[in-house]
């Protein structure tokens, strides 16, 4: 996770599902994010989670690092947004 425009930083962390929801022709997940043992998120994210909106066939459009419930001056690194896809696709079958 880093602020847009900041120099790449990497956060190992778990993930979980709390919830979806159908928004037309789109499915959005919403996922909990945890610290890994040992790691520390940026201190500027409060209550961070993750959005993961898919089309009606499974596939990821977008995934957004929320804080708040509310998007954010943060994103995912391209490694990061790779294990939120293998988790979805392990535990939440897009």
């Amino acid at each position: 996770m880093m602020k847009y425009g900041d120099e790449h930083v990497e956060h190992r962390f778990t993930l979980s599902f709390t919830e979806s929801e159908l928004r037309g022709q789109w499915q959005d997940f919403f996922l909990g994010i945890h610290e890994a043992d040992g790691e520390v998120f940026p201190e500027e994210l409060i209550d961070p989670s993750v959005l993961v909106i898919c089309n009606l066939a499974g596939e990821i459009v977008q995934i957004v690092l929320h804080d708040e419930g509310c998007d954010c001056e943060f994103q995912f690194t391209f490694s990061e947004k790779a294990q939120i896809e293998a988790y979805m696709k392990q535990h939440v079958n897009v």
